[in-house]
């Protein structure tokens, strides 16, 4: 049973370990997608005028108050984010998953070397 497990383990991990690097893949084009609409909104945002041609938001602090008031009213990027704390809980447990394969292939194999060694 135990020489079973151990050679099922490396496929099990090799699993694991496609299936994390598939979802921190996604997460990152994720995070790269809210990069990108605040960058969008930003560069709006700095190039808005007022009726005078006087920049609308003529400060740093003015702009990023903006962007935040974008922020909070954009289903779109609500959307983004919550997908993207479902990933990062996905990709935690994928690694506390796999990190238990990896402890489980060292035990059997300790537990090889002990029962060799009797």
């Amino acid at each position: 049973m135990i020489k079973e497990r151990l050679l099922d383990l490396p496929n099990e991990i090799e699993n694991k370990k496609t299936t994390l690097l598939s979802m921190q893949t996604h997460l990152r084009n994720e995070k790269e997608k809210l990069q990108m609409w605040e960058l969008t909104e930003l560069a709006s945002i700095s190039s808005e005028v007022d009726g005078n041609g006087k920049a609308k938001y003529s400060n740093d602090t003015k702009r990023k108050a903006e962007l935040q008031r974008r922020i909070d009213i954009s289903e779109e990027y609500a959307g983004i984010e919550e997908l993207v704390k479902k990933l990062e809980g996905k990709v935690d447990i994928l690694n506390i998953q796999l990190e238990k394969l990896l402890n489980e292939q060292g035990n059997l194999r300790a537990i090889c070397r002990l029962e060799g060694r009797e």
